[in-house]
């Protein structure tokens, strides 16, 4: 037999040897991994602190937000019998009485509360909530209406329309959050348009909550101050949208 038809005893060394080396090269490059891995988690923080939406941006227009809060809203047509600047649940309201130029309309007298945005943290939440706790209203025939306010943007708004009542008074009651470029009673739909105005443009949606009361008669259908409803609401929205959303004091 020859010697080059002997199985070669040092195949396996070889073999073992190389598994040895291979595991050799590994861990070195695991441990670099993990010290990498490491040090990008303990440096996480700081960047992050250092990246600037971690501050909220400012309000714009503040100083006419606040104006808002502290003097109401001028509305064609309409008077402003007394305005006085509230708290309901620990928020700032302005509560406006207003009265129609014409003494013979139905009604004649509405009810405007308007809670502007001041702060840059500041977020609608439960204003609805608010409001028919404070006056312990019962509530029902619950609508959406939608309607577009002229102004440069087309703000499409959908607000609640529903009828109010306690043991004094019965409520015709449209309210939304209004916003330059819209609006709506959902809180939902301001958040999404607040973080759209974040992503691009580095800037909060500054919002008023509005909260409109035409009195009526005990009980009685809604359904034909619905247009009156409708149309103060365009009022509303208009004005704000040319006024304190463009920065302009009242």
């Amino acid at each position: 037999m020859s010697s080059s038809s002997l199985p070669d005893s040092s195949s396996p060394n070889k073999s073992a040897q190389n598994k040895s080396a291979q595991k050799s090269a590994i861990v070195p490059l695991v441990i670099c991994a993990l010290l990498a891995l490491f040090v990008a988690v303990s440096a996480l923080p700081r960047y992050a602190s250092s990246w600037p939406w971690t501050t909220p941006p400012k309000v714009a227009n503040q100083t006419a937000l606040q104006s808002l809060r502290d003097q109401g809203l001028t509305l064609p047509e309409w008077t402003t019998e007394e305005q006085l600047r509230r708290k309901i649940s620990g928020a700032d309201w302005s509560i406006q009485q207003l009265s129609h130029s014409n003494a013979t309309a139905d009604p004649s007298t509405v009810v405007l509360l308007l809670r502007p945005q001041i702060w840059e943290k500041d977020q609608p939440e439960v204003e609805w909530v608010d409001i028919k706790g404070s006056q312990q209203w019962k509530t029902d025939s619950y609508q959406t209406l939608s309607f577009s306010a002229p102004t440069d943007q087309s703000a499409e708004i959908k607000p609640d329309f529903f009828r109010a009542w306690n043991q004094t008074q019965t409520y015709a009651v449209l309210q939304w959050y209004a916003w330059p470029s819209g609006g709506s009673a959902s809180v939902a739909k301001w958040f999404w348009a607040d973080q759209q105005m974040q992503w691009r443009y580095y800037q909060r949606l500054p919002w008023v909550a509005v909260s409109l009361w035409l009195p009526i008669e005990p009980l009685s259908d809604i359904t034909p101050y619905q247009t009156l409803a409708q149309n103060l609401g365009e009022k509303i929205q208009t004005n704000l949208s040319n006024s304190v959303f463009t920065g302009k004091r009242l």
